[in-house]
């Protein structure tokens, strides 16, 4: 059984009020044999945080930390001085060594999307239609997975079929290639699971790559890659 977790970083929107050019999803895979590594790794990195002051009600996030000189709220709970790029480096470098993750991922620049009827399409169409591309390939290397995706999150809530449309399609794609596959997705809250956190650096690495031109965390993990889909960009 391998254990898949999936985060997303942008905003799938094609609104004018949206405020992303690009959209990336991201998936973190492991053998469920070492799920406990992945755990303990994390864990030693959030003990961390809070020995240093860090808030345990505040979930820690990549973007919490990479803005953190400009919070200055959070800055005075800190006993001392972080930087919050260098921790992030590090939960990134420590998760690599310890599990060696697989990770896929695809990136899209709305811009260049030029279709009316795709643009325009019920929220949360375009959102399953690129997770589609993303995770039927990965289940169909994988066989026997189990999704993790963030319950919190509003493109995969059980209004815009999340469920139902991957599953079809990893169904259908099965039978077409006589491939036996077994898929159970979870939406768990992210500051529950660890999994989820720890996608979310990766997912917050590579879209700082893709936006902002910044590699300086995407270079960490690039050779962790196996599967990286860039529409458009």
């Amino acid at each position: 059984m391998y254990l898949t977790f999936m985060d997303e970083s942008g905003d799938i929107s094609f609104s004018n009020q949206s405020q992303s050019k690009y959209f990336s999803i991201t998936c973190l895979t492991i053998d469920e044999a070492i799920k406990n590594k992945l755990k303990n790794t994390i864990k030693k990195k959030r003990a961390k945080l809070y020995k240093l002051g860090w808030p345990k009600k505040t979930e820690i996030k990549a973007n919490i930390l990479h803005g953190l000189n400009r919070n200055r709220r959070l800055r005075k709970k800190l006993n001392v001085s972080i930087e919050g790029d260098e921790f992030i480096k590090e939960i990134l470098t420590s998760v690599k060594n310890s599990c060696h993750p697989r990770i896929d991922c695809i990136t899209i620049n709305k811009d260049k999307i030029k279709d009316e009827s795709f643009r325009n399409a019920e929220y949360g169409i375009a959102y399953n239609y690129f997770a589609g591309k993303l995770l039927c390939p990965l289940i169909m290397e994988l066989q026997n997975c189990e999704l993790t995706v963030d319950r919190r999150s509003k493109e995969t809530h059980p209004k815009k079929h999340f469920n139902d449309y991957l599953k079809t399609q990893v169904i259908g794609e099965a039978f077409e290639r006589s491939i036996k596959t077994t898929l159970n997705i979870h939406h768990l809250e992210s500051h529950k699971n660890l999994g989820l956190q720890v996608v979310d650096f990766f997912s917050w690495g590579l879209y700082r790559h893709i936006a902002y031109r910044d590699s300086q965390f995407y270079d960490i993990f690039k050779e962790l890659i196996c599967g990286f889909q860039r529409w458009y960009c």
